[in-house]
């Protein structure tokens, strides 16, 4: 996969500002832990960190959305027919319907 380096680069600025803002967020928990000022109980703590764990496995899916897509485009297609290579590209410009017997493999 290629990568365009200015765009990489916004990308390793501004997620690195906003992970290390939610690390910060996430640590500053911790001192409520060991705390007297604050009772909670187990089911408080699950439902928390089901909460954070639940956003956080929703944005990982939605990163690796872009590998997958980009994984599907780049599968390799079987077809009987009269090509003169009969493993083609199934690439978005190369993704044609004109056979019933194409097997994705």
């Amino acid at each position: 996969m290629e990568v365009n380096q200015e765009k990489r680069e916004k990308f390793m600025e501004f997620a690195g500002k906003r992970v290390n803002n939610v690390l910060h967020d996430i640590q500053i928990l911790e001192p409520m832990a060991r705390s007297n000022s604050y009772d909670f109980t187990k089911q408080d703590v699950e439902e928390m960190f089901l909460a954070m764990q639940d956003t956080l496995n929703n944005v990982k899916a939605e990163f690796d959305k872009k590998f997958e897509e980009k994984a599907r485009s780049e599968r390799k297609t079987f077809t009987f027919g009269n090509n003169t290579n009969s493993v083609i590209d199934n690439t978005e410009e190369n993704n044609t319907e004109e056979n019933d017997t194409t097997l994705t493999v």
